[in-house]
C-alpha cells in the first residue's frame, strides 16, 4: 500500500512500464516473430491509384444539365443546387476524433472517395502525417447539417441527383434526373463499356439496383445448424358446405381438399460461420449506403444505378478494430455491379479481424450471460474500445491508459510464439477475456491496484475474473470445454500468472480433486455469473471478493468458498 503514496508522475511512470507487458502475466513481451508476406490484394495497405472525377461534384453535375439543355428544348428549368458536401476533418487527439464517431449519421472513411484504389487493402494512413497522427477522415454530409468544431476542410460541393429538392416529383421528373446522372456520368468518363451508347435510348439507361449478398468466416470448429421445411403429406377431405371446420367423412356429393403438411428437420455440418452485424458499406464516389449483415450474414443496402465499391468496416459504435495501433481496419471488395458473396479464409489479416469482431459482436450485442457489457461510447471520461489487430507473435493485454496517447486498449496477436496462426476460437475467446479487462475496470478495478497486483502479487483476482467470462461465452458459443482446465493440476494453474478456473469451479458441480488429487479442492456449485460479476463491485482483492460472495448470497456450498479460494492464493 505504500506505493500510492508516491509521486503521481512516479506512478503513471511505472503504469507505462507496465502497459508493455505480456498478456496480463506482467512478464516481458517475447521478440516479435517475423511478420507473414501479405496474402493477396485484399492484404496489407491500401493504395491509391488515379484520381477520378467524381459525377456527383457539383460543378460536374451543372456541366451536364447545360449539356442536356443545349441539345433538348425539353429539359425541364430547374436549379441544381447542392445536397452534401464532401469534407475531411483532422481530428488533433483522441477526444476529438471520438466527437465524430459518436455521431451516427457521419460515415468516416480514413481513405479519400474520389480515387480509384490500386490495392485494396486493409488500413490506410496519410502519408503526409506522421504514423502516430490521427489520419484524414473523410465524409460526406447534408447541407444544412451542423459540423463539429473540429479542423476540417470544404473539398467540394456534391449534388446527388436523387437527392436536388424543390422538384415536383412525378414520372418524367425520375426520368430526367436518371438522364441528369447519366449524362454526368458520361461526362466524367465513368460509364463502363456496356453502356456507353446509351444516351439516346432512354428506355435503356441504367436502373437502380440493390447491392446485397453474404458474408461468412472460416472457423477451425465446425458447427451444427438445423434447419425445417414444410413437406406435403397428404390431402384432408372435407364438406364444402360446411366451410372448412374440419375433415368429413367422404359420402358427401360436395367435396373439397386441401393440403396437409407435415414439418421435416434436416441438420449440416459448416465451418464456415455467418459474420452477424459486421457494417458493410456500398458506395460510388460520395453516393455511400451501409447497412448490417443479419444472423445469416446477408446484407442488402439502399440502391444505386452504377457500380459499387464493396467494403466492410471493422467497428460498431461501442468498439473499433484497428490494422495495429493506429489504422482503422477495413475489408475492401471488389467494384462491380452485382451480389458481393464473400468467405473470409485463414491466411490473413482480415480473418484475425473477423474473429475479433464475432467475440466483441457477442459480448456487447448478444450477451445473454447475466453480465454487464464492456464499457459504451458517449459516458463520462469514456470513450469506445480500441482493439489493436497485431500482424506478430505476442500475447494479448488490455491496458486502460493506452487511451491516452491513442494507442488501443486492448491488443491481440495473430500469432503464437512459435510463429503459427491462433485458431479461430482462440482469437474469439482472446477478444472477450480483454474485453472482460475492461468491463472489470468499469466496475472499479483501478490503477493503483493493478500497479499493486502487479508488483507485490500475482494478479488473481483480475485474471480469474477475465479467465471465466472467457470460458463461459466461448464455451457456449462453441459447445466445448474452453478454458474450463478441470484437470489442470493445481501447480501448472499456480505457475500460471493468475489465471485460475475458479469462476467455473464456483458455477459447475465437479470436485476436480477427486479424479485426480493433484487437482484443487472444489466442493462449491451453484453460483451464477451474474452473482460472481455483483460481488465484484467495491471489491478488488482475492479475500474481499470471497467474503463478498459468501455474504451476499444464500448458497448450501457457501462454507467451502475459503477452502476453494485457498488453492491458489
Amino acid at each position: 500500500m505504500k506505493l500510492l503514496k508516491f509521486p503521481l508522475t512516479f506512478m503513471f511512470a511505472i503504469a507505462f512500464f507496465i502497459s508493455s507487458c505480456r498478456k496480463d502475466d506482467f512478464k516481458p513481451e517475447t521478440n516479435d516473430i517475423q511478420t507473414r508476406p501479405v496474402i493477396g490484394q485484399n492484404e496489407g495497405l491500401i493504395v491509391l491509384g488515379e484520381k477520378l472525377e467524381d459525377p456527383y461534384k457539383l460543378s460536374n453535375v451543372k456541366k451536364a444539365y447545360e449539356n442536356l439543355k443545349s441539345t433538348n428544348t425539353e429539359v425541364p428549368a430547374i436549379e441544381i443546387q447542392a445536397t452534401h458536401l464532401y469534407l475531411r476533418f483532422l481530428p488533433k487527439d483522441e477526444s476529438e476524433w471520438g466527437i465524430l464517431k459518436s455521431d451516427s449519421t457521419l460515415i468516416l472513411y480514413d481513405f479519400p472517395l474520389d480515387y480509384e484504389i490500386a490495392n485494396l487493402g486493409t488500413y490506410y494512413h496519410d502519408p503526409s502525417l506522421p504514423d502516430s497522427a490521427i489520419t484524414w477522415q473523410y465524409c460526406v454530409v447534408p447541407i444544412g447539417k451542423s459540423i463539429p468544431n473540429i479542423q476540417h476542410e470544404l473539398l467540394y460541393e456534391v449534388c446527388l441527383t436523387d437527392d436536388v429538392s424543390g422538384l415536383k416529383r412525378s414520372s418524367e421528373m425520375d426520368q430526367f434526373l436518371t438522364e441528369l446522372e447519366y449524362e454526368s456520368v458520361r461526362l466524367t468518363g465513368n460509364l463502363p463499356e456496356s453502356e456507353k451508347n446509351l444516351k439516346e435510348l432512354k428506355s435503356l439507361l441504367p436502373s437502380k439496383w440493390t447491392p446485397k449478398g453474404n458474408i461468412k468466416v472460416y472457423d477451425e470448429i465446425g458447427f451444427t445448424t438445423t434447419t425445417s421445411s414444410q413437406v406435403f403429406d397428404h390431402w384432408e377431405y372435407y364438406d364444402c358446405s360446411g366451410g372448412g371446420g374440419g375433415a368429413m367423412p367422404i359420402i358427401q356429393q360436395e367435396q373439397c381438399q386441401r393440403a396437409v403438411y407435415r414439418t421435416v428437420y434436416s441438420t449440416a455440418t459448416s465451418n464456415y460461420r455467418p459474420l452477424v452485424q459486421a457494417s458493410v458499406h456500398a458506395r460510388w464516389f460520395t453516393h455511400i449506403e451501409r447497412c448490417l449483415t443479419d444472423a445469416n450474414g446477408n446484407f442488402q443496402t439502399s440502391q444505386f444505378r452504377y457500380e459499387v465499391n464493396y467494403a466492410i468496416k471493422w467497428e460498431r459504435a461501442d468498439f473499433d478494430i484497428r490494422s495495429g495501433n493506429w489504422g482503422q481496419a477495413w475489408y475492401n471488395g471488389p467494384k462491380q455491379k452485382g451480389d458481393w458473396n464473400l468467405t473470409i479464409e485463414k491466411g490473413g489479416m482480415s480473418w484475425i479481424y473477423a474473429h475479433i469482431h464475432r467475440g466483441a459482436y457477442t459480448y456487447y450485442y448478444a450477451n445473454t450471460f447475466g453480465i454487464k457489457t464492456p464499457p459504451k461510447d458517449g459516458k463520462l471520461f469514456k470513450q469506445r474500445i480500441h482493439i489493436g489487430a497485431m500482424d506478430k507473435s505476442g500475447r494479448a493485454h488490455y491496458y486502460d491508459f493506452n487511451k491516452f496517447w491513442l494507442c488501443p486498449q486492448i491488443k491481440i496477436y495473430a500469432y503464437d510464439d512459435s510463429g503459427n496462426w491462433r485458431s479461430g476460437e482462440y482469437i474469439f475467446g482472446t477478444a472477450v477475456h480483454e474485453l472482460a479487462h475492461a468491463s472489470h475496470w468499469e466496475i472499479g478495478y483501478n490503477y493503483g491496484q493493478y500497479i499493486i497486483d502487479a508488483i507485490f502479487s500475482e494478479p488473481f483476482l483480475p485474471e480469474s475474473w477475465a479467465q471465466g467470462v472467457e470460458t463461459v461465452i466461448t464455451s457456449k458459443i462453441y459447445g466445448n470445454p474452453w478454458q474450463q482446465n478441470q484437470t489442470s493440476i493445481l501447480s501448472s494453474i499456480l505457475g500460471n500468472g493468475g489465471y485460475t478456473p475458479i469462476v467455473w469451479d464456483m458455477m459447475d458441480n465437479i470436485n476436480q480433486n477427486i479424479k485426480d488429487t493433484r487437482c484443487p479442492i472444489d466442493n462449491v456449485s451453484g453460483y451464477t455469473l451474474t452473482q460472481l460479476e455483483n460481488a465484484l463491485y467495491g471489491h478488488n482483492t482475492w479475500g474481499s471478493w470471497r467474503d463478498a460472495i459468501r455474504d451476499n448470497y444464500n448458497n448450501p456450498t457457501e462454507n467451502k468458498l475459503s477452502e476453494l479460494f485457498a488453492n491458489y492464493k
